[in-house]
Formats: C-alpha cells, sequence, structure tokens
C-alpha cells in the first residue's frame, strides 16, 4: 500500500469511490465509515490540476483520496464567504489574515483505515508547509458522520462552531466546524506513538 500525488485521470475512481459512500438521508444514524456530499468529475479534475490532492493505493488500484484547498480558494470562493452563516466559538475574523487550508474531502473504502490516517497525515504535513490553519467540517445532522472527528483531535483539532446549509436533493444539513493549528499540529503529531508509522 502506498500513498501518491493524483493525476487527472484517477478522477474517475474518485466518482467510484463516492458512489459507494453515497449519503443516505436517515435522519438520527451514525456513520463511522463516512459518506461525500456531490461532487463531479469535473470538479475533481480541476482540484487535481490546482489543490493539494493524493491517493491511497492497494496493489495498484485506487482504494482512497484525499483533497486540500490551498489559501486562495479557501479565501476567494463563496466557501468563505458562507463562513457569515456559521455560528463560531472563536472570533473567526482573524482568520482573514492567516494562511489557511480547508481540507475538503478524505474517502476511504472500508478496510483501509491505516492508510487513510497516513494520507491524512501526509496531506496536513504538506499543507503546514504554506499554511498556519486548517479547516474542515463534517457532518451532524441528519446523520452523525464520525469518519473524519479522529483523525482532527489526533491532530489536535477541535470543534469551533457549526454551519447550517441547504443542499438540492438531501435538504437541510448541520455540519461541525474543526480547526487545527499548525502549532499545535507539530506538537500534537511528535508526541504521538503513530508519529513513525504516519512518518514511513
Amino acid at each position: 500500500m502506498k500513498i501518491r500525488q493524483a493525476v487527472e485521470s484517477d478522477a474517475q475512481y474518485f466518482i467510484e469511490i463516492k458512489d459507494q459512500l453515497h449519503f443516505k438521508n436517515v435522519q438520527g444514524e451514525t456513520t463511522s465509515g463516512g459518506f461525500l456530499l456531490g461532487t463531479d468529475i469535473e470538479t475533481y479534475q480541476k482540484y487535481i490540476r490546482e489543490e493539494n490532492v493524493l491517493v491511497g493505493i492497494d496493489d495498484g488500484k485506487i482504494v482512497g483520496f484525499g483533497i486540500m484547498l490551498k489559501n486562495d480558494t479557501v479565501k476567494n470562493t463563496d466557501l468563505w464567504q458562507r463562513k457569515e452563516m456559521a455560528n463560531w466559538t472563536i472570533n473567526i475574523e482573524k482568520y482573514d489574515f492567516i494562511p489557511t487550508c480547508y481540507f475538503e474531502q478524505l474517502a476511504f473504502l472500508n478496510g483501509y483505515s491505516r492508510l487513510a490516517m497516513r494520507l491524512c497525515y501526509a496531506l496536513a504535513q504538506k499543507a503546514f508547509e504554506t499554511h498556519d490553519a486548517l479547516f474542515t467540517t463534517t457532518v451532524h445532522s441528519p446523520i452523525l458522520n464520525l469518519a473524519a472527528v479522529p483523525y482532527i483531535l489526533k491532530s489536535g483539532g477541535s470543534k469551533i462552531g457549526n454551519i447550517n446549509e441547504y443542499y438540492e436533493q438531501i435538504g437541510n444539513i448541520i455540519s461541525d466546524i474543526y480547526k487545527i493549528d499548525k502549532v499545535d499540529f507539530e506538537e500534537k503529531v511528535q508526541k504521538s506513538i503513530f508519529f513513525k508509522f504516519l512518518n514511513s
């Protein structure tokens, strides 16, 4: 099993993985396996060209991927404009002036949690070379998605707010917002018993 940088031809496999992690609007359930809200192949190709995207491979087959959006993308799209809709426990305005990335998607087929953890670490490590803060969201309602939460907490992250949004064909979704600061990430990972494994 290995991790490598994504290439545009990988996007078709992202769609196949996404289809296996399809969102089902079931009130009150909890999932640790994850799911993805709609992203088409053209958007995946754009992410691969312009953002930091890694894939996890087992025996030559793509079994998962992770997407990290860079500061310019985060600050110059409606992603950052929507911050006014969120409920915060921190002063979010100061991050207008701090290089900030956004963990857009993490998706792995069942049975690859260790490879997923390595990929998360590699993405964050790369992101923190040029960014001081990392944001991400996880769906809380109508279904509680716990797939990424363990990685967030083990990397020094904490919950800093939530946001209520509406998606076509899905309806209202409440997402928890998490933040990882570079200094907390470096301190937490260095102390982790998994450091040698993650760095392999």
